[in-house]
């Protein structure tokens, strides 16, 4: 091989090398009560997408947990705590929203952390005074795998 076709050949590797991942979208189905997603996810970028499969207006509330805290512990976590403490939860944090029987109209990008753990979570309530739906169940963790 000549020194030319050596350096066309480096520079091609170089340019798929450097192209961007693009996202994965990972979808979150609401139902009443739960959610149903992916337990585990693979590190990188990523489109989270709201589908409300369900009969009343959900939401997904997505923030990291704090490094340490597995997407198992999360969910022990979301089970018994009425309120996640700041203290194991990271500060950022997103909400998608949609009406029964539609699929919310942004997505929420994210760049998942390898090892770390996120919060799926809906607050709403179907009056002012029935119960939160994380208290009915809704509730969930991705764990983002090793690279």
């Amino acid at each position: 091989m000549s020194a030319a076709t050596n350096l066309r050949l480096l520079a091609l590797v170089g340019a798929v090398a450097c192209r961007p991942q693009a996202p994965t979208v990972i979808e979150i189905t609401a139902v009443n009560y739960a959610f149903q997603a992916p337990h585990t996810v693979a590190p990188g970028p990523a489109r989270l997408r709201l589908i409300n499969a369900g009969t009343v207006a959900h939401e997904v509330q997505v923030f990291a947990f704090k490094a340490g805290i597995s997407a198992d512990s999360g969910r022990a976590l979301l089970r018994t705590l009425d309120r996640v403490p700041d203290s194991l939860a990271d500060s950022s944090g997103a909400v998608l929203i949609a009406a029964a029987h539609t699929t919310a109209p942004e997505e929420v990008y994210v760049e998942l952390q390898p090892g770390r753990a996120y919060a799926l979570l809906c607050q709403f309530r179907d009056s002012p005074t029935a119960k939160r739906h994380d208290r009915l169940g809704m509730f969930g963790a991705l764990q983002v795998t090793a690279r």
